[in-house]
């Protein structure tokens, strides 16, 4: 029943965030939010739906290279041990 209605044409890019409120708007409880995406993680069809485009993460910059003076700027705050 649960992924019936979550690959309805209605529900197909509305995550199930948004798929239990509007439901309950209705007056019809299906289910919990975790349990939607528990069945359709185990159904494996948990994957991004809705119009807006996935996270990417930006990898940081490993090397930095300068072309003009001031440009990477390296700071060492270590403290040197004494002898006791």
């Amino acid at each position: 029943m649960i992924l019936s209605v979550c690959n309805s044409p209605r529900f197909s890019s509305v995550p199930p965030s948004q798929i239990v409120p509007i439901l309950s708007d209705e007056g019809c409880y299906l289910a919990s939010e975790s349990t939607m995406y528990r069945v359709l993680r185990q159904a494996h069809q948990l994957q991004h739906r809705g119009r807006a485009a996935k996270a990417v993460r930006k990898a940081k910059p490993t090397s930095f290279t300068a072309t003009a003076p001031n440009q990477v700027w390296v700071s060492d705050i270590s403290v040197p041990q004494q002898a006791a």
